[in-house]
């Protein structure tokens, strides 16, 4: 019974997440518009400031993201917000990014109020834990579990994993059918969207350190919103990546995913955690709260 209850608790606590999954801290609103560039302690927003578009607005599109490309590689790291519609897996959430070094890492936490579950990626492995203050609630240390390749299907793990490296994803992008969209303002900074049009290959090519083992798992998940993806891109004067959003030719603009980046400069280290600190999936059980969807398999499981 305990093996089949923490079989389901792997499942639930992944939605559970995918329903906030956006890194340490709060994120800006859920629309399909995406949040203003939010200011994380010891940093400012990355489209701050009063400075017009600058250099990014005069450049052609590839040649913008290449400049951007480099600007964030320059960064390594920084924070990052995510926001989507209702209706998908992902959720309002933030957190850090690491991609200076490899394999790039990200760290994420929900929005819902009194979150206690966070998730990490860590090239191409995730894993779940409580955290530091729901661990130290309970007299635990904190831990991690490690979560099956499989939930590669589930489109929350791809979509995470493309925030985790924006230099990758600006790089990719350069390959795609681009456009310059025109000069928009952003937390009072004027910054300019780019455009991508890109198949599905070539937002796989854009996750950080895809094995061919979760390869095909990703590619199911992304091709649920269609065979290609649309990319738009905010640069602003500094040429900093501001705001990007994706989204299927499936679902359409209403079912975007934006992800805004500030603090660049500032992300945390962040590894694979060690292996005494890594548990059952069933550790996680006193940190889900009480639903019907928790409660366990049901007695038709037993």
């Amino acid at each position: 019974m305990r093996g089949a209850r923490s079989a389901v608790v792997v499942t639930v606590a992944a939605v559970v997440l995918a329903g906030g999954l956006t890194a340490c801290g709060g994120a800006g609103g859920g629309t399909a518009g995406g949040p203003s560039a939010a200011a994380a302690p010891g940093g400012t927003a990355a489209g701050s400031g009063t400075a017009t578009g600058g250099k990014a607005a005069g450049l052609d599109p590839k040649a913008a993201l290449a400049a951007a490309a480099e600007v964030m590689r320059k960064a390594g790291g920084g924070r990052y917000a995510l926001s989507a519609p209702d209706g998908l897996e992902a959720k309002p959430g933030a957190g850090f990014a690491s991609w200076g070094g490899r394999p790039a890492a990200i760290e994420y936490l929900g929005d819902a109020p009194g979150a206690k579950l966070r998730v990490r990626v860590v090239g191409n492995e995730a894993y779940m834990g409580p955290t530091e203050q729901a661990a130290a609630a309970v007299g635990q240390q904190t831990f991690w579990s490690k979560m099956p390749f499989l939930m590669w299907r589930r489109p929350f793990y791809p979509q995470l994993s493309l925030a985790m490296d924006p230099v990758t994803r600006l790089t990719v992008a350069q390959a795609g059918r681009l456009s310059r969209v025109g000069t928009e303002t952003v937390d009072g900074a004027e910054v300019t969207r780019y455009r991508a049009v890109e198949d599905v290959a070539a937002v796989l090519g854009g996750i950080p350190d895809l094995t061919e083992e979760h390869r095909p798992h990703v590619e199911v998940a992304l091709r649920k919103g269609g065979g290609t993806y649309t990319v738009d891109f905010w640069l602003n004067a500094r040429q900093e990546l501001v705001r990007f959003r994706e989204f299927g030719e499936q679902d359409g603009e209403a079912k975007a995913v934006t992800v805004t980046y500030s603090a660049l400069g500032t992300a945390p280290a962040m590894e694979a955690p060690a292996e005494q600190d890594l548990r059952k999936s069933f550790d996680l059980d006193p940190f889900l709260d009480p639903s019907p969807a928790t409660a366990g398999p049901g007695p038709e499981a037993a």
